[in-house]
């Protein structure tokens, strides 16, 4: 019988609520602890705030608490990485698997790496980053198809996404400009959006590392399209004239030529004309697609669904996304718990499995 790892969820967001529930479910997990933001959500039950059963595990906001905690691992999944958090995490003796962009710590340099390290030798503990994108599409299904490759010539890694049922207006309106004047988002861009952007950064790197690229530079590039009839979507009102998508562009660039490439289109609107999508563009609201030239040539298409062969029971169109994006986190944390001391990224890990899954 395999070990049950106790396991402390912080957040409970677009990502966050859906593991607690991935969590709950998992045969070698046990939610043993959730740390919040917001003091509304203090004391309610972490199965309440999942939108599933009471699970009897109460919210805290004391990150104190949460540390005195006796837990194997924590599941990080606020927007945005802490890293002084974090670190005090593994320091206790706590595993990390993380969603919020430490992806490939390496790229941040070597004192991030030497902090995070310092921390896992301390607690005996490791920290992965992971997710969906950054995290599944632009790093695991790039490197996998590549062992089927004689010779690679580039990869591209296409991402289409509908944000109109995706609640975070901190993200949609204040990160992203949708609903803004362009002149606006780029007069006073978000102070994280660079952060945003680094995590695909991160992406790149992994991927060249994993081929043994050694790459020259990344470029990045951004576009906005602007809505002329405008829209309400569940985060907010999007008024005409106003930023309604935004297609971002990231190539590690060896020889003067893109090897690796990232290609996002984001979109609250689908009124923004020539070169931008509309609703029949994809079969899916969110879609990912790699695409590697060489010999021979490959592409792998990944769509999810409420379902493929019935009929949809009324969830979110975007919440497959977010499960995936859970999910990746959570079937990870029985390895990580048991990977050696230290940064574990998907290059040191065995494949992760969802064991577990068929219930």
């Amino acid at each position: 019988m395999r070990k049950r790892y106790r396991v402390l969820q912080y957040a409970t967001g677009g990502v966050g609520k859906h593991a607690i529930a991935g969590i709950v479910a998992h045969p070698e997990l046990e939610l043993a602890g959730l740390l919040v933001h917001h003091q509304e959500k203090v004391g309610r039950d972490a199965g309440e705030l999942a939108g599933i059963f009471p699970v009897g595990v109460k919210a805290t906001d004391s990150v104190e608490a949460a540390l005195a905690m006796d837990i194997d691992c924590v599941s990080y999944m606020a927007l945005w990485p802490d890293v002084d958090l974090i670190c005090r995490f593994l320091e206790s003796g706590k595993n990390v698997v993380t969603t919020s962009g430490l992806l490939y710590p390496k790229f941040f340099g070597q004192e991030m790496v030497d902090r995070l390290e310092a921390a896992c030798a301390k607690g005996r503990t490791s920290v992965h980053g992971t997710g969906v994108n950054p995290g599944f599409s632009g790093e695991v299904l790039p490197l996998t198809m590549s062992l089927l490759s004689r010779r690679i010539e580039n990869i591209t890694v296409r991402e289409f996404a509908d944000f109109r049922t995706y609640n975070s207006p901190e993200l949609n309106h204040l990160m992203l400009g949708f609903g803004r004047p362009l002149e606006e988002v780029r007069a006073t861009k978000h102070p994280n959006f660079d952060l945003m952007m680094r995590f695909f950064h991160q992406s790149i790197h992994m991927v060249a590392d994993g081929l043994g690229v050694h790459l020259d530079r990344i470029e990045q590039a951004e576009i906005h399209g602007v809505t002329p009839g405008g829209a309400i979507i569940e985060s907010g009102p999007i008024p005409p004239g106003t930023i309604g998508g935004i297609k971002i562009r990231f190539a590690g660039i060896v020889g003067g030529r893109p090897l690796i490439e990232i290609l996002l289109t984001w979109v609250a609107t689908y009124d923004m004309g020539e070169g931008w999508p509309q609703p029949q563009d994809a079969s899916n609201d969110t879609q990912w697609s790699v695409t590697i030239e060489g010999d021979p040539s490959l592409r792998c298409v990944f769509e999810q669904a409420e379902s493929f062969e019935r009929a949809a029971e009324g969830q979110g169109h975007t919440a497959p996304a977010m499960i995936c994006t859970a999910m990746h986190a959570i079937n990870a944390i029985p390895y990580v718990c048991a990977a050696e001391p230290g940064i574990r990224t998907f290059l040191d890990l065995p494949l992760i499995a969802g064991r577990g899954a068929f219930h």
